[in-house]
């Protein structure tokens, strides 16, 4: 027989070896069927949730209008176009993904679908999520090598501190970072959020949560220091107010007790009173400009967010593809064993 990969491919030939192997191929793509249903099978199905968002960028100055028009031009995204906030959307897989942010979602309510679990979210990772046998033998084989972990802490006065870690919370962190997914669209600037989880409510309220977490972040850090202006700005106008009043009494109390006398140095001293209560208007005036404007400012720092797409649990589950894996890895096997009868036929015929 001739060579079948030397200069060209033979396929004559190649279909002559498929024609007279036929029953070892039966056998391997049989086995390989057989072994891939087994493995598959032990793979917990998962549910994944998805919800969409459209942030508002804010109020843009005339620089940052033209250099967002630049942007748009050049195809720089909406993260290039000059938005007042510091974090742009661009920023919002790293913020969801940090530990500061994981640690506040561990304690988020949650409810199995079929009843049995009401809890913490960190609580169902670790009594509720499943892995497959490969995953938990080489856990503990890893065990035996390292140093005994302490169990996680599930009292409710206990609170998780991310910059000192137990192993425990480390390990339940990883597990919520790989579930916990976010993307953003370069051109339209829309925000993907995906959770999955192995019950389909638990992975639809926590991607509500995920949402709403991140909605409070960004409004903390887009408000805060308007918010301690606005408080700053609040303290004096009362203090302001205050002194008005008292100012505007002893004026009163003054005029009151000394509107029948002529002399003239009661007259210069109810110009005196008489000119601190315009003072302490005029101050208490300003003030209070100066809270309305730090009111107006919060008010336009507070970020908006469009909800394209809601949370909805999820009918049928999302993965592993149990069928499609069958088939790839038996079409594998059948190329492969190919592959393996030509090469051989190659070398017996050197």
């Amino acid at each position: 027989m001739e060579p079948i990969l030397k200069n060209e491919i033979r396929l004559d030939l190649i279909f002559k070896i498929l024609k007279d192997k036929w029953k070892k191929y039966i056998a391997v793509m049989f086995i390989t069927g057989v072994v891939s249903s087994l493995l598959i099978i032990c793979v917990p199905r998962y549910y994944v949730v998805n919800v969409m968002l459209a942030p508002e960028y804010g109020e843009q100055n005339p620089i940052s209008g033209i250099l967002g028009g630049a942007a748009s031009f050049l195809n720089l995204g909406p993260g290039a176009s000059g938005s007042t906030g510091a974090i742009v959307p661009d920023f919002y897989p790293d913020i969801i993904q940090s530990t500061d942010f994981m640690v506040g979602l561990m304690d988020a309510n949650v409810e199995s679908s079929d009843g049995e679990f009401s809890g913490t979210y960190a609580q169902y990772v670790i009594s509720r999520e499943k892995s497959p046998w490969w995953s938990v033998l080489l856990s503990k084989v890893k065990q035996l090598f390292s140093a005994k972990k302490e169990p996680f802490n599930t009292s409710e006065d206990y609170k998780v501190n991310p910059f000192a870690l137990t192993r425990s919370e480390y390990d339940i962190i990883r597990k919520m970072s790989s579930s916990i997914g976010c993307g953003v669209d370069e051109k339209t600037g829309i925000v993907s959020i995906s959770v999955k989880a192995q019950d389909p409510l638990v992975a639809a309220v926590m991607a509500n949560n995920v949402k709403e977490e991140l909605q409070d972040f960004l409004t903390r850090y887009r408000t805060e220091k308007i918010k301690n202006e606005l408080k700053h700005a609040t303290e004096l106008c009362d203090s302001a107010y205050i002194d008005y009043i008292k100012a505007q009494r002893d004026y009163a109390d003054y005029v009151d007790k000394h509107q029948v006398l002529t002399r003239q140095s009661y007259k210069v001293e109810e110009m005196r009173l008489s000119g601190e209560m315009q003072m302490a208007l005029d101050i208490y005036n300003a003030l209070y400009q100066q809270k309305l404007f730090s009111e107006s400012e919060l008010q336009k720092r507070t970020p908006a967010f469009t909800t394209l797409q809601n949370a909805t649990v999820p009918v049928k589950p999302t993965g592993p593809k149990r069928m499609i894996t069958v088939l790839a890895m038996t079409i594998l096997s059948f190329l492969i064993y190919t592959v393996i009868l030509v090469a051989t036929n190659d070398s017996k015929q050197e």
